[in-house]
């Protein structure tokens, strides 16, 4: 597993135009030029953090993947280091922009700025709401009946911000905000998958998580219950938490049933 890395080498066409930019802009130190055997003219700089950045001149750069977008690095801030970012790079005439705006995450701060040659670089910060465990302001959404659902049907509730599953055994109430860094998730059908398009977490129809990321826990629940004249009911002011799918989550598509799942945390 990578822990870190030691340097990064970005190609440049020309030293004297881009060792401004990774020195007054991003705020890099030079080190030296020329101290690594590289074909072309060099310049090292170094982070606070302890790594390089290596500058290699070439004839000429291509900053973007054909058919594809640009390729970028992400710089992680604090949110209050990413406040003094922005404010420093207004101040010296940058221009700063969101190229995913509409893709963010609650609580997730982030600017692009572009080296000379194109090179995007993202410049990123987390505050607590990207965290935070959501609770709905309309409690308790009557679904509807219970004969209603076809086994096996998604479907997605905005008030409320839930997915009602229809499985084989019951009723399963998944939240929509994704449990890496809340995100609103979407229903993929033809895949049978729950993705974010925030950071491309994906979740199967039981909300487990089966993406590539580490440390993401499954989807949260809302409590569901079923009356006795046969209506789904599901209260959006309690989250649960959970570390894996067990069968006792699932509320049974009968009249007085609810869920009494143990070993799951309420929020």
């Amino acid at each position: 597993m990578l822990d870190g890395f030691s340097h990064l080498v970005v190609q440049v066409t020309d030293l004297e135009r881009s060792e401004p930019f990774y020195t007054e802009v991003l705020g890099l130190d030079p080190v030296g030029r020329n101290l690594v055997e590289e074909e072309g003219p060099n310049s090292l700089l170094k982070m606070n953090t302890g790594q390089m950045v290596l500058l290699v001149q070439v004839p000429n750069v291509e900053p973007f993947r054909p058919n594809s977008g640009s390729i970028h690095h992400a710089w992680l801030l604090t949110v209050e280091q990413y406040k003094r970012a922005q404010e420093r790079l207004k101040a010296i005439g940058v221009n700063i922009e969101d190229s995913r705006e509409a893709f963010r995450a609650l609580g997730e701060r982030s600017m692009d700025v572009y080296d000379p040659d194109g090179h995007r670089y993202q410049v990123q910060a987390y505050g607590p709401e990207a965290y935070q465990i959501i609770k709905s302001s309309v409690g308790k959404v009557t679904c509807g009946k219970a004969e209603e659902f076809e086994v096996g049907s998604v479907t997605p509730f905005n008030q409320g911000m839930f997915f009602l599953l229809r499985l084989q055994e019951g009723f399963l109430a998944l939240s929509r905000w994704c449990s890496h860094k809340n995100g609103q998730i979407n229903w993929e059908r033809e895949h049978w998958r729950f993705y974010c398009p925030f950071h491309g977490a994906t979740y199967n129809r039981k909300g487990e998580f089966i993406g590539h990321m580490s440390d993401v826990g499954p989807l949260r629940l809302h409590p569901v219950s079923i009356t006795e004249d046969g209506n789904v009911v599901v209260d959006t002011s309690v989250v649960i938490i959970r570390r894996s799918y067990n069968l006792d989550q699932i509320v049974p598509a009968i009249c007085g049933a609810e869920f009494c799942a143990a070993g799951v945390e309420r929020a």
